[in-house]
């Protein structure tokens, strides 16, 4: 609860008491140093693309680890 209170009392602790989105994929190749960093696998992020109804990362225009521990996809335009 303080640090809830903390992070909304003070706007300028936001980032650090509760970390920023992360860039995973750009273009349909993934950024591997952001993915080690997060600990995440090519698997694991396959497979949440696939969740989202996208076949294959080279569908994806960005993929962004977010704050919350989950991955927002934004798929490719055809």
């Amino acid at each position: 609860m303080a640090v809830s209170y903390a992070s909304f009392r003070f706007p300028r602790l936001r980032p650090a008491l509760d970390g920023e989105p992360v860039i995973v994929v750009e273009d349909g190749k993934p950024i591997e140093r952001n993915l080690q960093r997060n600990r995440i696998t090519l698997e694991e992020l396959a497979a949440t693309a696939r969740q989202n109804q996208l076949d294959s990362l080279d569908d994806v225009r960005w993929a962004v680890l977010e704050t919350n521990g989950r991955i927002s996809f934004i798929p490719k335009r055809a």
